[in-house]
């Protein structure tokens, strides 16, 4: 039998050993570990090292990449600015030949009207569709550029408009207007913007007496010269506003 006094035999140690001294505490689970579930880290695979503050505020303004911006029109641009002042020049030598020559022709111009001078009223249509076809075309780019670039931005007019603002009775008093100003809204920021369409327009629309053919008589030459004044003053405006909108489309293209 054995001796229930002997240590060795029961797994302890001999007679007069020394007591087992304590081993080192074991090392705490570091948070995010699977002894700690509750730790809002645990299932985060950043969890070793956290973003910082200001690299995720960053994160969440940073754009998404889309669609490239469309080219700008400058080139149309360019176009309009020659047309305009290709109807401008018409417009004021046909307005010194009446000065000079004293002649009252019949009421024509770039009007349709029942006294259609063939000679001078063929030559401003003629410029004055060119200019109409240019500034569409510039403003049908714009649109399109400026709906790429500002997401956000709002337009009062469907792009139909562009083209027919211009010629439908009544609604052609300020549609124009509205279509010019929502495309440069959309891409010249608020601080950057030099030129008022509330100069331009108003002159526009006293320049667009001469649209209507009038009855031959003393009053042509004034109406004539009264339009043809309030055009050179749109026209100095309107170079302004096509070259402010171009501008801020190239820059936001990274052009400019």
């Amino acid at each position: 039998m054995s001796d229930p006094r002997s240590p060795r035999q029961n797994g302890g140690l001999p007679w007069g050993s020394p007591d087992p001294q304590p081993g080192p505490e074991p090392y705490p689970e570091p948070l995010g570990s699977p002894a700690h579930p509750q730790s809002p880290y645990a299932s985060s695979p950043d969890a070793e090292h956290p973003a910082r503050p200001e690299r995720a505020h960053a994160r969440q303004r940073r754009r998404r990449p889309g669609t490239p911006l469309p080219e700008p029109p400058a080139g149309l641009g360019v176009g309009v600015v020659v047309a305009a002042g290709c109807l401008l020049f018409v417009e004021l030598a046909e307005l010194a030949i009446l000065l000079v020559t004293g002649t009252e022709r019949e009421a024509g111009g770039f009007g349709l009207g029942a006294g259609f001078d063939f000679n001078g009223g063929i030559a401003t249509a003629v410029f004055a569709l060119g200019a109409y076809l240019a500034t569409c075309a510039w403003l049908h780019a714009g649109r399109r550029f400026a709906e790429a670039a500002n997401p956000r931005a709002r337009f009062a007019r469907g792009r139909a408009w562009i083209w027919l603002g211009w010629w439908v009775p009544v609604v052609s008093l300020w549609f124009p207007y509205q279509v010019v100003r929502d495309i440069r809204d959309a891409v010249v920021p608020d601080g950057a913007r030099r030129v008022s369409l509330s100069l331009w327009w108003p002159f526009w629309l006293l320049a667009s007496l001469r649209l209507y053919s009038l009855s031959p008589g003393p009053g042509e030459l004034i109406v004539r010269a009264v339009a043809a004044a309030a055009l050179v003053v749109a026209f100095v405006h309107w170079i302004r506003i096509v070259r402010e909108i171009t501008r801020a489309q190239e820059k936001l293209a990274g052009l400019g």
